[in-house]
């Protein structure tokens, strides 16, 4: 009688066993987990991101605090972001920084919040520009910003209430109640 009571208690141990085992491996199913579209599908602390042209040159340099990329919207987002500019992929030639900046899947970066241009090349005519808010094309270099202005260069400083321009060419335009303030050099 023990022994058919042992044998029957190894033969429910068994089913269990087997049952558990399925239940587990085969008869799982496979669940997709779709991302949530209000959170980020990746971060980064104290970045920097290189950018090459076609041709292998280095285009521009992007170093932020943090970065948001976020693959339903297709926009990555920086906290402090610096970007920095190449002419002809080595020499230092623009730093763009500003408190946050967006960039869009079409090369659209724009920044926000205390936005500072400085012109890093030797015997520059412009120094610096300030704005709060300014849209770069990094594909074409143009920028524009519809946030008053101020450009500071050798021996003048502007005021606009728009601006428009390419980095790649170094030429600048304000628009709307433009005003200027123009120093003489003494020789």
């Amino acid at each position: 009688m023990m022994q058919r009571l042992s044998m029957l208690v190894l033969i429910v141990l068994c089913a269990l066993t087997g049952y558990y085992l399925l239940s587990q491996h085969v008869w799982e199913r496979t669940v997709q987990v779709e991302p949530d579209a209000e959170k980020p599908l990746f971060t980064g602390e104290k970045i920097k991101t290189v950018q090459y042209n076609a041709d292998g040159i280095r285009s521009y340099t992007v170093d932020a605090e943090h970065l948001e990329h976020y693959a339903n919207i297709d926009e990555t987002h920086f906290n402090e972001p610096v970007l920095w500019t190449y002419h002809n992929g080595k020499d230092e030639e623009w730093r763009i920084s500003a408190n946050y900046a967006v960039l869009s899947d079409k090369h659209i970066l724009t920044m926000t919040g205390k936005v500072r241009i400085f012109n890093l090349l030797p015997n520059a005519q412009i120094h610096s520009v300030a704005t709060e808010t300014v849209t770069l094309d990094l594909t074409t270099r143009d920028f524009w910003s519809d946030r008053p202005t101020t450009i500071t260069g050798v021996g003048f400083q502007t005021e606009g209430q728009r601006v428009k321009g390419n980095f790649g060419n170094h030429q600048m335009e304000l628009l709307n109640d433009v005003k200027g303030r123009y120093e003489t050099t003494p020789r």
